[in-house]
């Protein structure tokens, strides 16, 4: 992965860092939600996208406090790599890191409406938030003239995900845990953010999305269980990945995910922040 550019240094602010491929149809409205919900810079790493995301990023950091990074290991070692960037981001003077998937749109939890993620973290006093993850998921009813995905799938499980996300204060030796599920940081730990999650969005980036993981997965020495659900239904041809499109659509569930809730959702699209 290239490093930082020289130079580069925060105002003690929050640092959004995070890795994508072929995220074109979300990344930038993703990015766009940070830098307006009070994030001081993005990092971004690029992993061999071929669907116009780096262009997307690029246009991004021309006029905004965007970095743009390569990296050219297809190897699904996603907690080191966000380690790496999150120990860059401290170094160069970030008070707080904010790891992101470019699916995912971050805002404050209901008990702070109008609110900024970063103006929360100002004076949050913990050192670790745990974030919940509400996942998004695609419906038969879904108006495909809405390009951005953000705002097509308006219907959300009603319960959060068992597995949360975190923000930390940036520390020199903070160990992100695969998924940006933990860190591993001393300090305090609370609530206040919350993660609208956007995984499954079309047919055609379903089935790219899984048969991606699941290589990507194969091509590391990470134990078994890690990626379960990408190795498990990735490996299956495309009649049998599109059967488990439709199925999604229809149940609103996928296979081998035992941290989705199963049942209940709510039409409620997500808050979104733009520039």
């Amino acid at each position: 992965m290239e490093p930082l550019p020289p130079g580069l240094r925060a105002g003690g602010g929050v640092w959004a860092v995070g890795i994508v491929r072929d995220e074109a149809d979300i990344v930038g409205t993703v990015v766009a939600n940070l830098l307006a919900q009070g994030v001081e810079r993005v990092v971004i790493a690029d992993n061999l996208s071929t669907d116009g995301t780096l262009d997307v990023l690029e246009r991004l950091a021309r006029s905004h406090p965007v970095t743009v990074l390569r990296d050219g290991l297809a190897a699904h070692y996603q907690a080191e790599k966000t380690t790496l960037l999150a120990r860059a981001a401290a170094r160069a003077g970030a008070g707080w890191v904010l790891p992101f998937d470019a699916d995912e749109v971050w805002a404050t939890a209901g008990a702070q409406p109008g609110g900024t993620v970063g103006g929360w973290l100002a004076t949050c006093r913990a050192d670790v938030v745990q974030v919940p993850v509400f996942n998004h998921v695609p419906t038969a009813g879904d108006d495909p003239a809405l390009s951005d995905p953000v705002v097509r799938l308006r219907w959300r499980k009603e319960e959060p995900n068992r597995l949360h996300k975190v923000a930390f204060r940036a520390h020199p030796r903070a160990r992100l845990l695969q998924g940006n599920h933990g860190v591993q940081r001393r300090g305090r730990r609370q609530q206040g953010l919350q993660i609208r999650h956007f995984p499954y969005r079309s047919e055609e980036q379903f089935v790219r999305k899984l048969r991606q993981g699941h290589d990507a997965l194969a091509a590391t020495d990470l134990d078994a269980e890690v990626g379960k659900h990408w190795r498990g239904v990735g490996g299956g041809d495309d009649a049998e990945l599109r059967s488990t499109w439709r199925s999604l659509v229809e149940t609103h569930n996928m296979p081998l995910e035992w941290w989705v809730p199963r049942r209940g959702l709510v039409e409620d699209p997500a808050p979104l922040s733009t520039l």
